[in-house]
């Protein structure tokens, strides 16, 4: 019989609901209580739901804290600000949960070291930075034919591009415009995520973000808000090259790149080439197999569904996919592609895991 973990949610606003609501209605969580600093607007938002507990009003709380005193639970849901990500997880960790929070779980290196810091006083428990855009058809397609040894064999060389359009203008600034560094990990990580959880973490990656004011859409020329380029390396020689931008004053590629993104691998036995959810693999000038798969789902409900499926079998033990290792490297890779963009120069994964102490969890 499949456990079902008692959890808390924190985050309360639009894009949380639905999830509340994913895990409302499955058999892997039972949701005891809420959390948010507005109890008013929470409770408003909860009435637009369907099976909540019947006192539902009598378990909504401003900290997890306040929440664990009233009620017993083993996992917590953040779904909050990014800037508050931090203090919240830490708050989860300490009150001996396990702690599921979606991306980033961090904006700085000094935040994400802190956490890490934490996380080494508590080995048992999960943390995972949610990362949806891995876990739709196409994108666990992708992954599987790049470990496909038989018919794609060793990477070589491949490249992804995202290009988009994003209006961020707003009368309050949000950070994705005024945080410098934030576009690797608000935008980047979307695709970036996917050659994580295929081949796990490159040796070396090399970055750079040019950036130029964009007013009429909100950008204001802040380094690394609004565009990314960079160039990872595996150690065996393979590499992949990244060219990004929700800047651009068009969509050439179509809705799929700005969050998907546009593949192509070339392997020492085969190529594949991606975009949304057609997915081909060619060999010897021949398409060899061809998969036209869901790409996005809408509103991410089927995306997240699987994200929280292989969540639910880590904290049961199976731990073929490896959720928290390989979200924890992602963020990583993100930062590390921000390092090399302030220094002007290679950085090192390994040097960074030894610094961050991500070795020891």
């Amino acid at each position: 019989m499949t456990k079902k973990y008692k959890c808390i949610h924190v985050g309360l606003g639009n894009f949380s609901l639905q999830r509340i609501q994913l895990n409302l209605d499955n058999n892997m969580f039972e949701v005891v209580a809420f959390v948010d600093i507005n109890i008013s607007n929470t409770i408003d938002n909860l009435k637009k739901l369907k099976n909540l507990p019947k006192d539902f009003e009598k378990r909504v709380f401003k900290s997890i804290s306040e929440a664990m005193k009233k009620f017993s639970a083993e996992v917590c849901f953040i779904y909050a600000t990014s800037e508050s990500h931090p203090k919240l997880i830490i708050e989860s960790l300490e009150n001996n949960l396990h702690t599921f929070c979606v991306k980033s779980i961090a904006c700085e290196m000094k935040d994400f070291k802190k956490i890490i810091e934490v996380k080494k006083k508590y080995k048992k428990l999960k943390l995972v930075q949610g990362l949806n855009n891995q876990w739709n058809e196409a994108s666990i397609k992708m992954q599987e034919l790049l470990n496909d040894k038989k018919n794609f064999g060793e990477l070589m060389i491949g490249n992804c591009t995202m290009w988009g359009r994003q209006n961020l203008k707003s009368d309050k600034p949000i950070i994705d415009v005024i945080k410098e560094g934030i576009f690797f990990h608000s935008m980047g990580i979307h695709q970036l995520s996917q050659i994580v959880a295929a081949l796990g973490l490159p040796m070396s990656v090399i970055s750079s973000s040019p950036e130029f004011k964009q007013e009429e859409i909100g950008f204001e020329g802040i380094t690394g808000t609004s565009t990314g380029v960079c160039f990872i390396k595996y150690k065996n020689g393979g590499t992949i090259s990244y060219t990004a931008t929700r800047g651009g004053h068009g969509n050439p590629y179509g809705f799929a790149s700005r969050w998907s993104g546009n593949w192509l691998f070339h392997g020492t036995k085969g190529d594949i080439k991606r975009n949304g959810g057609r997915i081909t693999l060619y060999k010897n000038g021949n398409i060899v197999q061809d998969y036209f798969l869901k790409d996005l789902d809408n509103n991410l409900y089927l995306d997240e569904l699987k994200q929280y499926e292989i969540f639910h079998q880590n904290l049961s033990g199976n731990n073929k996919f490896d959720i928290q290792k390989k979200s924890l490297e992602s963020w990583l890779l993100m930062e590390a592609c921000n390092i090399s963009i302030k220094e002007d120069e290679k950085i090192l994964l390994d040097d960074l895991i030894l610094e961050t102490g991500l070795n020891n969890l």
